[in-house]
Formats: C-alpha cells, structure tokens, sequence
C-alpha cells in the first residue's frame, strides 16, 4: 500500500478510537451514543463515489434514528462533483477550512526546553476539571457543551490502548495537550493539539509536540489548517503531503 493511501486510510478510520464504527459496501458509519454533539465521532465518509446518491439515503436514515443530525466528511473534491445529490437529498453543504495533511520526514529543528513536566494521562481519573477547565474553558460562550463532550471524547482515548493522550504542566497546571494514536495502517498520527488561552506564546506546544516526535516509532502525520501551527510542524519536521483528499467540506442533513 502507498504511503498517501496508509494516510487517508488512516485519517478516515481514527474515529474508531472514540467511536463505535460500521463499514458498509458504499463507506463508514462512526457513532458514539454516549457522545452526540462530537462531530469527529458522529459522521460518515463515503468512499465509493459510484454509490454515492445511494449512500445519502442510507446515511440520513441512520442518523435520524438516532435522533441527531445526519453528517458527512466529504473527502476531496466530493462535494463540488455531488453538490446537486447533496441539495436533493436535503444535505447543506459547509466548509471546514482547508485542512493539509502533514507527514514526518525531516530533522526536528525545534531548541530543547523543559518548561513542562509532559506525562500521558494514565486514566480517566486524570481528566481533571483544571485540565478540562484550562485548556476548553474558552470556548464554554459559543458552546456550553465543549467542557461535557471534551470530557467524553478524552475519557475514550485514554481508555484506548492504542492513544496516548500526552498533557504538559506547567508549574502544576495543564497547560497544553495533544493525543499520538497508532493506526491499523502502519501510522502514527497526531491529533488533539490545543494549549490553554493563558499559556500561548510561550513555546510550550513546541515543547510538547517535540516530545512527542522524539518517541515516534511509526511513520508520523498530522492535519491543520492554522498556520501558527503549521510552522511549529514544520520546525518540528513535518512537510505537507498532498494526498489530494483532504476534508474541506462537509454536508449537514436537516438544513
């Protein structure tokens, strides 16, 4: 298998990590019940573009049923060849941003420091409200939901033998985090990035990151859109790879 498709492959299928998951003959359903405003976890990808108008139906049936709204990750160019089965079948397109793909192949350049103590989070225990308050708590006026889902999602992580979820203290409070997962494709994927509000700028997620890329062992990738932290990748030494299906759209049923 390619190195692209051991990327796509393994970018499509990490929300089985939080996840429960059902391949079908047109694509993936993910799911989680005890989770449902999780986007990542709540979504389906449709992989054979020939049954496409087919796969729309099956995909609002099920997620209505479940009494939440019916999503899509549209890989590529999806949905601008799809934009007219989409509006049939009652789908609303939106943009995500454009999302990069990211694989690690250079020398990490980025200074050594050890401002953090940097640990993974052993269990759920340690999914503490500082933390969750730390790191979330900013985003609690658009979406009074973020601190409950964050909780819900990191606690599924952590329980995943396949995720280490890597937080950094500083002088005892959490102060950034980022999850490393193992993929079924050979790869190692970095997700979860986020520093708190009060502890930006300080080069601490250039720490963490760091860390984490001196314990790879696996071809490493990761995704972004932001270029702020584009460059601490790049510095790290990760380089855009073009796979040439990057999630920029989504499609969101009712309108």
């Amino acid at each position: 298998m390619h190195l692209k498709d051991c990327v796509t492959l393994s970018d499509v299928y990490a929300p089985q990590l939080y996840a429960d998951m059902q391949k079908t003959d047109w694509g993936v359903l993910f799911w989680a019940d005890d989770n449902p405003t999780q986007h990542d976890a709540n979504h389906a990808v449709i992989l054979d573009d020939a049954r496409f108008s087919e796969a729309l139906c099956a995909i609002r049936a099920f997620y209505l049923q479940k009494g939440r709204d019916a999503r899509i990750y549209l890989l590529d160019k999806q949905g601008e060849r799809f934009s007219e089965a989409l509006a049939d079948a009652g789908f609303r397109l939106y943009s995500c941003g454009e999302f990069h793909h990211f694989l690690l192949t250079e020398e990490n350049r980025i200074p050594k420091t050890d401002f953090l103590e940097i640990r993974a989070l052993a269990d759920a225990s340690e999914i503490t409200d500082l933390l969750l308050e730390n790191l979330y708590g900013i985003y609690m006026e658009e979406d009074a939901d973020t601190i409950p889902r964050m909780r819900r999602l990191l606690t599924r992580c952590v329980r995943n033998p396949l995720c280490r979820v890597y937080v950094g203290y500083y002088e005892g409070a959490p102060a950034c985090i980022a999850m490393a997962a193992d993929s079924p494709y050979g790869m190692t994927f970095f997700d979860l990035v986020e520093t708190a509000q009060k502890f930006r700028c300080r080069g601490f997620a250039r720490e963490l990151i760091s860390f984490m890329v001196s314990r790879v062992t696996r071809p490493a990738f990761l995704y972004s859109e932001n270029p702020v932290a584009i460059r601490i990748y790049e510095q790290a030494g990760f380089r855009r790879l073009d796979c040439g299906n990057a999630v920029s759209h989504r499609a969101v049923y009712p309108k």
